[in-house]
């Protein structure tokens, strides 16, 4: 009996944590990251609570796609109350963090934020379509980078060096997400796809490194962020090549979310010694 009990609880708690959490474990580092450099770089109780908006708002959307997809069907399932009870609660946090923000930063934070709903719909287009599609892959880590100009316009930034900020993290997100997807299918021994072949990975990482170099000589971001991009790149060169370890596809995540915290670090760095 006690075995039985055990079980059912069991069951109900991985059912919660696949319904509550996003199954794609790359995802947490790519929209956390930026809140991390806003919180670093930018400090304020205004950015916080964006932050907090922000990072609900991540969170809505596995429930969400649960939900949908289960209304799709015609049916409703023990989870499909629990993805609406979560969604409910997500949403009513995202809405509160939301409106702290506005109270103790005004408009002027939501600027970006509005900008990246675009990119946010055409992520949820393709992330309610059955498989991985390249499109939401890009267009999530894209969005969410936005938070970190948020943050600086929240903090009294210019615009220039906030937006700098948000181009730092989409030349950190985008390469990352062509590196990962090309050394997972490099790892398994199958043919690259489209746009993620070795060449294309590295054109991906310079081009990166070159536009932070741009926006460092334009006074927008501290030459620091051309050290991360710089480090990135090597990652990627060392990452794909003969000479790389060969470990799991967690130890792989851990990896690249230490690169993405060092990056980070150094461009929070380079902006309190401005």
């Amino acid at each position: 009996m006690n075995n039985s009990v055990s079980n059912e609880a069991a069951a109900r708690r991985a059912s919660a944590k696949s319904v509550a959490l996003p199954a794609e474990k790359g995802s947490w580092s790519l929209v956390s990251e930026p809140i991390l450099l806003g919180l670093l770089a930018a400090p304020s109780w205004a950015g916080a609570a964006l932050a907090v908006g922000a990072f609900a708002t991540f969170l809505c959307n596995r429930p969400l796609k649960v939900y949908l997809a289960d209304r799709r069907r015609g049916r409703a399932y023990e989870r499909t109350a629990l993805a609406r009870r979560y969604l409910a609660l997500y949403a009513a946090i995202a809405v509160a963090g939301f409106a702290g923000g506005l109270a103790l930063g005004g408009w002027r934070p939501f600027a970006p934020l509005a900008a990246a709903v675009p990119l946010l719909a055409l992520f949820a287009f393709y992330d309610q379509r059955p498989g991985r599609h390249w499109q939401a892959e890009l267009a999530a880590p894209v969005a969410f980078a936005a938070i970190v100009a948020a943050m600086g316009l929240a903090d009294g930034w210019a615009w220039s060096p906030a937006l700098g900020l948000w181009g730092f993290m989409i030349a950190r997100a985008v390469p990352a997400v062509l590196f990962i997807r090309a050394r997972l299918r490099l790892d398994k021994g199958k043919e690259a796809a489209p746009g993620e072949s070795l060449p294309a990975v590295f054109v991906a990482h310079v081009l990166a490194l070159v536009a932070v170099a741009g926006l460092a000589w334009l006074g927008w971001l501290p030459w620091l962020a051309v050290v991360a991009a710089a480090v990135l790149l090597a990652r990627a060169v060392w990452g794909l090549s003969a000479w790389r370890w060969r470990i799991s596809v967690i130890a792989l995540g851990f990896l690249e979310t230490g690169f993405g915290v060092l990056a980070v670090l150094l461009v929070a760095i380079g902006s309190w010694l401005r």
